[in-house]
């Protein structure tokens, strides 16, 4: 007994100490909140207040609008006609509208005709006399959208809106303005409070600060603020939300102390006898369970009688063992690749260190990267390529099952393999069988493929002692095979040029932060027209400015880019700042220069996001659509040419032109150039080099020239670097770019560019 009274002592104390706690320390932050409530809900009917407000303002403007961009109105404020007054201008025009007045003046800012109607009483306002100028309504109004609250000495304060009037096409020139307004009356307030069910007045003094909350009583909050300089509100509301939280809270406290001297007396013999102690036992094996351990979940019942303690014992068994295949399938989907079910780059770091800390023994680092795999997916599309690398990785993990290595699949087309073996005869024989499977024919879905492999091989602790060199050295050996004619294998301590590998893989990682460190930037060679002495366009070129290595061209990052995947992000990059210089460019100068951007062919499979991309830096920049020339390159369109062709008609439905570029290079046929339905051809420079020298090669250019002609399809040539070939152009009507014109140039050097050659004409 002593044990069970000391227990509801305990008890009794524990809860008499929460109710005081509660009370004491609980209670202000519940009233506080309380407080806050009542604040925001008064604050909320301040903006809703000055929506209401905004929302006339947004309407009288309107209103305004469709009577200034009127041609009649047009038309009254230069010759004054009656008529239009007699039409328009009568108390039910500004009955049916719900404005008080309007205000016609010239474009000196004289007032031509004003009229204005009291709604209430249909009195006639004379405003004209106590009317501010136009042209302090006009400084009143800049930058609020063409409205303001003014303040009249007779008529107290009224809502107006501002318009320049134009015709109905909103053509110029601007021949005066309109105000229109409405008066801001006792009529008015009536309306806004029965809309909005606030008690709002004008404030008695102007508020100039921001609004400020005060008590007016324990029941009642105000608050003041200002719509305009000289025009502030006042709205006062309930304290609803404190009122009655205070009576919630006291009524809580009255009851909890009631309960509490009833239940103190059960809770303490009953709470160990079926509750605490079952619970504690459950408890203990609950904290027994490791889930990096491969065991079995489950617990123990500590009785055999069925009660809630029993049910909640059997729902955490059943919670228990659904963790249990959930963790089983995160596991899967943290360690293991999911489209080959191969162990993942997680996995080989975790496998890695486990070797390590096991037995530190030598091991071998294969990596595994596939020939032909990017011709399968560019002719038979991601579907293919990925029945593909599900193939690749059942059979090649056929071959690993018999000599105890592991394969990972580390991303893309890149497979690793961690070998015991570190004898170098064993190891080739491995490989070699690898590589045999791997050039064994795929029968795929859509089409029988043939690939094979590259491989480097770096070994522990020899080459490196952590697993990112050892990837590393790896990699640098494949890329030597690749280089060797691919379909082989190097060991990276047989590297000769080890520097330079190095240098390819650095070169890949500061790439992905290029742009974000402002290491990238444009220069634009010039189109010129047909006469050579004019700039049509330009072409947006990319460069990277390497902190270490300098200026590089772009066929020393471009195909790194598309290794990587970064040259999407770079491709944006190129599109949104090209768009945005000439842009700049041609609002300084006056100009309509063109903008020839090229895509990538990564860029081109992911349609929606270049749409959406375009359109985001076309909106962002306001520049026209029919100023921004996309160009694909020739050799994208091979495959997927039907997918290329859509996005065509869609760049076309925009006005974007569109055009086809190193025309001659590839292999796709004028059957595709048609059925692309492209704007401008490039003709690459390879035929121009012995034009017009060569007779064969300036026939087939003239018919270039000529089919281009009457297929209705722009041609720009590239490659001008004589004044020969120039002038040989000249009849051809051809836009023109070459270094004959100008290298790429920095934006600034445009201008210079520019005058050069006007001044040649």
């Amino acid at each position: 007994m002593k044990l069970k009274m000391r227990t509801a002592g305990m008890i009794g104390i524990i809860m008499g100490i929460f109710i005081i706690v509660l009370f004491l320390f609980i209670r202000p932050f519940i009233i506080n909140d309380a407080k806050l409530m009542d604040e925001e809900s008064l604050m909320i009917d301040q903006k809703r207040v000055e929506n209401y407000i905004g929302a006339e303002a947004e309407d009288l403007q309107q209103l305004n609008r469709d009577w200034a961009y009127w041609d009649d109105t047009y038309q009254f404020v230069q010759d004054r006609n009656e008529a239009y007054i007699d039409s328009n201008l009568m108390l039910e025009t500004f009955s049916n509208i719900d404005i008080n007045f309007m205000i016609f003046a010239d474009i000196n800012g004289d007032i031509v005709y004003s009229d204005g109607y009291d709604l209430s009483d249909a009195s006639r306002l004379d405003l004209v006399s106590d009317f501010p100028p136009v042209s302090e309504v006009l400084a009143r109004t800049t930058g609020q959208k063409g409205t303001a609250i003014l303040k009249n000495g007779k008529y107290g304060h009224f809502l107006i809106s501002i318009e320049p009037v134009m015709t109905s096409e909103r053509e110029g020139p601007e021949v005066g303005y309109l105000i229109v307004g409405k008066l801001l009356n006792l009529s008015f307030f009536e309306s806004m409070k029965n809309r909005l069910a606030v008690n709002i007045k004008p404030a008695e003094s102007e508020k100039e600060n921001e609004a400020e909350i005060t008590e007016v009583s324990e029941k009642l909050l105000s608050t003041q603020f200002s719509v305009s300089d000289d025009l502030s509100f006042e709205i006062q509301k309930e304290r609803k939300y404190y009122t009655e939280k205070l009576e919630s809270i006291n009524n809580l406290f009255l009851t909890l102390s009631l309960a509490t001297l009833l239940l103190v007396f059960l809770v303490y013999y009953l709470l160990d006898l079926f509750v605490l102690s079952r619970i504690s036992y459950l408890s203990v094996q609950m904290k027994d369970i490791n889930f990096d351990e491969h065991l079995t979940l489950n617990i123990k019942k500590s009785r055999k009688a069925k009660d809630e303690i029993t049910d909640l014992e059997n729902s955490i068994q059943e919670m228990l063992k659904s963790l249990e295949k959930a963790h089983a399938k995160v596991s899967n989907l943290a360690f293991y690749d999911q489209l080959t079910s191969l162990p993942n780059r997680f996995n080989l770091y975790k496998e890695f260190e486990k070797r390590i800390e096991t037995n530190g023994s030598s091991f071998a680092v294969l990596f595994f990267d596939l020939d032909g795999f990017k011709q399968v997916n560019d002719l038979h599309g991601h579907s293919s390529g990925d029945e593909l690398l599900k193939l690749i990785g059942e059979r090649m993990a056929g071959v690993t099952e018999k000599t105890g290595s592991r394969l990972f699949r580390i991303g893309g087309d890149e497979f690793i393999l961690l070998s015991s073996s570190i004898e170098r005869k064993e190891l080739s024989r491995e490989v070699e069988k690898l590589m045999e499977a791997l050039r064994t024919e795929f029968i795929l879905t859509k089409a029988t493929v043939a690939i094979s492999s590259s491989v480097g091989i770096s070994f522990f602790p020899q080459d490196a002692k952590t697993l990112d060199d050892l990837l590393q050295y790896a990699d640098s050996a494949m890329y030597e095979a690749k280089n060797n004619g691919k379909n082989g294998y190097v060991f990276y301590e047989d590297l000769s040029n080890k520097n330079y590998y190095k240098n390819i893989l650095n070169l890949k990682y500061d790439l992905i932060h290029a742009a974000a460190k402002k290491q990238l930037y444009l220069e634009y060679q010039p189109i010129m027209d047909h006469t050579g002495n004019q700039m049509f366009g330009v072409e947006a070129l990319v460069r990277w400015n390497h902190p270490e290595q300098g200026k590089l061209a772009p066929l020393q990052f471009i195909p790194l880019a598309e290794e990587t995947g970064v040259i999407n992000d770079i491709g944006e990059w190129v599109l949104r700042k090209a768009i945005k210089d000439i842009g700049e460019w041609n609002n300084t100068h006056g100009e309509s220069l063109r903008v020839a951007v090229n895509v990538s062919k990564s860029q081109l499979k992911k349609k929606e996001v270049l749409l959406r991309l375009i359109d985001e830096a076309l909106l962002e920049n306001n520049f026209p659509a029919h100023l921004l020339q996309v160009e694909i390159t020739e050799s994208d369109t091979v495959t997927e040419h039907q997918e290329i062709a859509v996005l065509t008609r869609e760049l076309k439905a925009r006005n974007i032109c569109v055009a086809m570029d190193d025309f001659g290079v590839g292999t796709s046929s004028l059957f595709h150039l048609i059925k692309m339905d492209v704007d401008v051809v490039k003709i690459d420079r390879s035929f121009l080099q012995k034009v017009p020298a060569s007779k064969k090669d300036t026939i087939l250019l003239t018919g270039l020239y000529r089919t281009f002609k009457e297929l209705d399809i722009q041609v720009v040539t590239e490659g001008i670097e004589t004044e020969e070939q120039r002038n040989f152009l000249k009849a051809e009507k051809t836009h023109l770019q070459g270094f004959y014109f100008s290298q790429p140039v920095l934006l600034e050097q445009l201008e210079k560019i520019q005058k050069m050659w006007q001044a040649a004409v």
